[in-house]
This record gives structure tokens, sequence and C-alpha cells, in this order.
């Protein structure tokens, strides 16, 4: 078992190295800041620090008069610059981060192998991998040795806490959108000064990726499980501190590049080191020790724009534009967009001031100690984006046929590339862009030529409302008035054994038509057929609807119990409200006629009931105590299904040993590998009951009636060959996992 859970472990690895993307580097709301006030957060991340088995305790070394543990907060909650700050910023506060913390008594959690088990063999090195195969293994077993430690962190007994341990959360802090899964978990490997070679693509890189190995059972049969993960290891030879907070922090490169795959960002550089977008992204190339902010496009991507921040431009025209990172309302627009039909690509538009006045990320000089300026030159910032891609990744592209590039510029690093006060772009021979006045905050300009015309699409027309264009977010076309949206049943009555009740009308909320009208409920019997008192029902409130039948009205169902499982029927009504059940007005016994089950209320005639009703029309009534929930049904009669071929008497002569023949004389042996043949045999085999045999292997009759055997079958009975086949392959399986050949 163990060699098989090994080489399955193995082959998940590769798969997983085969499309992993690795990372090579790590505009709104200018009033938005992530601070130690964190109640407000809808995104958690869960920092676990991780040293290997060689080395000691780092989480409370010094530098700079700061402890690691909280120097890695300063980065990622409460410094002015930090990882968290930076996407509330991007996100103009819709992305709210808090970071939270795993430790181990108050440490980092111990990892099972050395760090040099890692990396890559070398003369330093002789513990390290030496192929392919043992790298993609050993980065499979490194996610398993950082996930094993959490979990057995949190069977010891260890709280999610914060960064000192002085405040304490629930696990259940881990999963803010309640899906089952922890949002997000940073791994921070110790920093070392071993000479280990990291390269790209190594189990010790900066990365992202994906591991569910960490479960958190959370009581009443709810489950925690990990996902999406980042992992780094950080530099604290260099800190950095903004002039007016003085909390040290590492770089921020790395950490914001990699939780930006963590949201579904893709890397907009290229393989080959061409970066169509280059300073204009985070997600490009990242600035040191503070990333750049992000573009427009990828906002989008994320949701966070609307129509009233990112507008489509149809016709050509004056627009104005807001400062991308300073914009403080709903209504302000941050960004354009328009369909280029000569190129098939999107154009983007926003502004961007990279200067030391500029937005918070963008502005190139941010007052950090030990940082560098870096000259971009400000204005309106132009993409071109293959249309229909939500997340554009320029990993695999190339020049001509870029997912996102920058428009205009000399520059490779296109740190010119942006449209200043006058200055024009030929984006096609029929389009121009000018910039015409750039006055604080609003840059305006102007766009000549032709683009593609909007044509409204999505949404859906109501009985009161147009359909809303899901690009433009205006209404167009006409009103719907079949289409009912909200619905309510009114008017109902209870019937009593005086009058008749009703069902009630199903009627539209928004517009008062009556979609469907409702059905008189005959009286009740003042006595019924079996001659026991009619239980009492409790009076509706008028709070309450009455039940409907959800399923299994007008449904056809056979008196013979082998032909069916039972008939089902479902009311609209809690379980905890069921009172009884009647067919034709008779009231069935609970576990002998019929069972019933929660979702809303499912009914279930049983068998052995059906097979006493006779043939034709009967109806059905599931009475509950905010009313009754009726349905009509017809019962047939089938025959019987034939019944399973006897088993040949062992006597029966037994076909060569060179393998089955069908009626043609030929082989129906097939050869496949011992992987495969366990693969199938595993997910279709089933020799423990006629229901898995082929039609072939039960008797026939010829023409004339006779009984024939299937010439698939041969001589021998087909739950014999199934049987011989399974151990045959099962026999191949282990042989090829290394086991002896004499099984």
């Amino acid at each position: 078992m163990k060699k098989i859970c090994t080489f399955f472990g193995l082959l998940i690895s590769m798969c997983l190295l085969l499309n992993i993307g690795f990372s090579s580097l790590s505009v709104k709301g200018a009033a938005a800041g992530n601070t130690e006030q964190t109640s407000d957060s809808n995104f958690t991340n869960l920092i676990v620090f991780a040293r290997f088995a060689d080395e000691n305790e780092f989480v409370n070394d010094i530098y700079q008069g700061v402890s690691v543990r909280e120097i890695i907060d300063n980065s990622y909650n409460t410094a002015y610059y930090s990882v968290g700050d930076y996407y509330r910023n991007a996100s103009s506060d819709k992305l709210r981060m808090n970071s939270l913390y795993l430790f181990d008594n108050g440490g980092s959690l111990q990892l099972k192998h050395e760090r040099g088990y890692y990396a890559g063999y070398s003369a330093d090195n002789p513990i390290g991998y030496k192929t392919s195969g043992e790298k993609a293994y050993r980065m499979y077993e490194l996610r398993t040795d950082w996930s094993d430690a959490i979990n057995k962190a949190i069977q010891d007994g260890n709280p999610i806490t914060n960064y000192n341990g002085s405040q304490t959360y629930s696990y259940e802090d881990l999963d803010k959108n309640r899906d089952g899964k922890i949002d997000s978990i940073t791994v921070i490997y110790k920093n070392t000064t071993q000479n280990i070679v990291i390269n790209r693509s190594d189990p010790l890189w900066n990365y992202k990726d994906y591991a569910d190995y960490v479960e958190i059972n959370l009581g009443d049969g709810r489950m925690l499980q990990s996902q999406y993960y980042v992992q780094v290891i950080n530099n604290y030879s260099t800190l950095y501190m903004a002039n007016n907070d003085q909390k040290p922090i590492v770089s921020l490169k790395s950490p914001i590049h990699e939780m930006g795959h963590i949201f579904g960002l893709l890397d907009l550089y290229n393989s080959s080191g061409q970066t169509p977008v280059y300073f204009m992204s985070a997600m490009a190339n990242a600035i040191s020790p503070v990333p750049q902010g992000l573009s427009i496009k990828e906002k989008e991507a994320l949701g966070w724009t609307d129509h009233s921040t990112l507008k489509t431009i149809t016709e050509p025209g004056e627009y104005k534009v807001k400062l991308s990172g300073t914009a403080t309302g709903t209504d302000d627009c941050i960004g354009y967009k328009a369909g280029i039909p000569e190129l098939n690509r999107t154009l983007y538009l926003e502004y961007r001031n990279f200067s030391t006045d500029g937005s918070k990320y963008d502005k190139s000089e941010k007052q950090l100690t030990n940082s560098e300026t870096s000259n971009i030159k400000s204005g309106l910032v132009c993409y071109l984006a293959q249309p229909d891609i939500r997340f554009p990744s320029n990993l695999n592209g190339k020049p001509g046929n870029w997912a996102l590039e920058v428009m205009g510029g000399t520059q490779s690093t296109k740190s010119d590339a942006a449209l200043g006060l006058n200055d024009s772009l030929q984006v096609t021979d029929k389009l121009k862009v000018t910039v015409t006045a750039i006055e604080g905050e609003v840059l305006t300009f102007q766009i000549e030529g032709e683009m593609e015309q909007h044509v409204h699409s999505g949404g859906q027309a109501t009985c009161t409302k147009k359909a809303v264009c899901e690009k433009c977010g205006k209404e167009y076309g006409e009103i719907d008035p079949t289409c009912h949206l909200n619905l309510q049943r009114q008017g109902f009555k209870e019937p009593t054994q005086e009058e008749n009740g009703y069902t009630g009308d199903l009627v539209c909320t928004d517009c008062n038509a009556i979609v469907e009208a409702g059905e008189i409920i005959d009286k009740l019997p003042v006595t019924p057929p079996d001659g026991k008192p009619e239980p009492e029902i409790p009076p509706v409130s008028p709070d309450n609807k009455p039940p409907v039948m959800l399923e299994g009205n007008k449904t056809e169902v056979s008196k013979n119990p082998d032909n069916n499982s039972g008939a089902v029927f479902r009311s609209s009504a809690p379980l905890a409200n069921l009172i009884e059940v009647k067919v034709d007005e008779n009231v069935l016994v609970k576990d002998k006629d019929y069972t019933a089950h929660s979702g809303s209320t499912i009914i279930t005639l049983l068998p052995s009931f059906l097979a006493g009703l006779s043939e034709g029309a009967h109806n059905i009534a599931i009475v509950s105590t905010t009313g009754t929930a009726t349905a009509g049904f017809s019962v047939i009669s089938d025959p019987a299904p034939a019944p399973p071929a006897p088993v040949p008497p062992a006597s029966a002569p037994v076909p060569p040993a060179s393998g089955n023949t069908n009626a043609a004389g030929s082989s129906t042996d097939t050869v496949a590998d011992p992987v495969s043949e366990t693969a199938s045999t595993a997910g279709s085999a089933n020799v423990s009951g006629n229901s898995s045999l082929p039609d072939t292997a039960q008797m026939k009759k010829d023409s004339s009636g006779t009984d024939i055997k299937s010439p698939q079958c041969g001589e021998k009975n087909c739950f014999t060959l199934l049987l011989e086949d399974f151990i045959e392959i099962l026999k191949k399986v282990l042989i090829f996992l290394g086991f002896s050949s004499k099984i």
C-alpha cells in the first residue's frame, strides 16, 4: 500500500509541475488603509512560519531592534505600506485582508526534512535531488510536509492568533466567504545562509500553488480545508521603513506579486524575458521594495470596477478620467475601454501619475529607507487586450499576440509609454487618441476614428423592467410581460368538514398578475373510511405559505415490485410539519406503506404498497400543519423482468488457455500496461453479483424460443471469466509495483 501511495503521489506531483505557473517576482481609494483594526476584514491570510529539520527557531530573531514575527506583521497588516494595504487600495476597499498566525507553542512549525532535501544535488548539497522525477516528488513532499505540521499543531491545541499571541481567533475566521476552504495560506520559510542554489520552478522558489491536505474539524460534521497557498523566503538583512510610521518591513515585491496569483491574476511577463507591460503592473515587473499598482484591466478582472468606474466608449468624442489610485466616490470614472474591430482587441485607457505627488503605490519615490527612485512618465496609459479573456497572461505569448500590452513609448520598460499633455497615439490607421488637458487628478483626452459599436447583451427583461446590459449597465429592449421572477401563492384556504378549501393563486408580486390559478380542495370527510377519528389539523397561520406538490404530480409507476423502487412525491412543507399521508383518502402507515425524508417533505410509496393498488388513476395527499399538498398519479402493470441465466454445471468444458474467443473465432483478449489495467479494474469490475455482468452473460433464446448461451462467454460462466481476468490484472499490478513475481 505504501508503494502504491508513493507511486500515485509522484504522478500527481509531476502533473502539477507541468501546469504550475511559477513567478520570478514576487486605484482607487486613497483613504483606504489597512490598520490594526481588522474587524471589517472579508479575507483572511493564514501565515505559518516553518523551519527545516536542521534549523533552529527564528521567529524571535531580532533585526534592527524588531523581531521577525513583528516585521512580518508590519509587512502584511500594519505598516503604511503592506500587503493588506496594497490590495485595499487596488480594490477601492472591496478586498479587506487580515493576516492571522498559527504558531506551534509560540514558535515556528518544524518540518521533517532538511532544507537541502528540497534543493538540487551539488557537492555542497549531497542530499539534494538528482532527476526531474525526484524534484517533482520532493515538491509534493514539501506540500505535505508543512501541511502535516499544520494539522499536528492544530491537533495539539494551538489556536489561531495575532502575531504576538495576545489575541485569539476562531478557526472559522479563516474562511470569510464560508465556502469550506481556508481563504489563503502563506508559508514563510526561515531565511538561510546555506550554500544552496535555488532556481526558477525549484521546490523552494517563491510561488503560488494548491494543496488541500490541511483539514480542520469545526464540529457538527463541518470541515475546513486548505486550498491555495504561497510560499516565500524573506531577506531580513535589508529592511525598509516609510518616513511617516517607522515600522520596518521586508521587500513587498514577492509577497504582493504572489498574493495576486491567489486572487487569480497571472504573470504579465514572458518566459523568455520579454515584458510588454513592465512597470505598469505588479504582475509584470514589480518595483522593489514596494510594487506599483495594478492595471485597470486587472482590476476589472477581479471585479473591482463597475459600469460607473470603467465605462465603454462607442463613439468619438472628449472624455475625462480620474487619476487611478485616488478616486474616492463610487461614481468616479477611473478608466475607459473600447472595442477595436480592426485589431480584434479591446483598448483600455487610464490616468496614472508616477511622480512624487502621484497615487500611493504608483509614485516612484515612496519616501522609504534604502529604496530607489524609478523615472516613469505620468499620463494616459493605453493598453491593448485580447477580448473575452478575463485574466490575461503573457507567460507564453509573443510579439504581435500578447494577451495584454502597453502601447506607445520607445523604452522596453514602458517607462515612457504614457501620453502627456498634447501627446497623441495612433492606435490604428483609423483610430487616434490625444491628451488635451491635465488638471490635478483629472485628465481629458480626445478619441477620434472608428471603434466597435456597442451591442447590448445579457440581462433579463421582466414583466416590469427592461433587460440591463451586462457590459455597459444600461437598460435596453422591451419589457417581457411573460417573465415573472417574484412569485407568491396567495388566497390559500384550509378545507373544513363544512366548506371546500382553495390551494391559492400563484401571483407575481411585481405586476400582480395571476400566473397560475389555484384549485378547489375537497371538504374534509366527517368520518374516515377506516372508522378512526379524523386527526385534528392545526389552523394555518396567515403568515405561512400553503404547501404545494413540488415533485411527483402525474407520475406513472409500476405495481410490479421488481420494476420500481417506489413512487416519490415532494411537498414544499417542512418535514417537521408532517401530520399524515393519504392515498385515495386512506391514511397510510409510515415505514410500512411509505417512508418520509426531509427536503422539504419527501414521501416515497414503497413497492409493497404499490403492488396492492389497482391499475389506473390514484391521488395522494401530504397533510402538514400548514396545509395539504396533493398530486395525481397512475398505476400500470408491467411484466416482471426475465430471471438471470442459470449457472452452467461444473463439468462444462473449459476453453483453451490461449484466451477467450468470440463468435467469429477471433481472440477477445487485450493487452494493457499495469497502471491502465489497475485503473480500469478498480473503476468498473464488480464480481460480487450479476448486476455487473454484461447482458450477453445471461441466457438468451433463439428464434424458436430455445435457450442458447451467449457466444461471448464460450462454455465458461462469465462470472468465472471476469474473476480470472481480475486476478491476472492484479498480479501484473503487484509485479509492476515491485512485489514478488511468485504471486
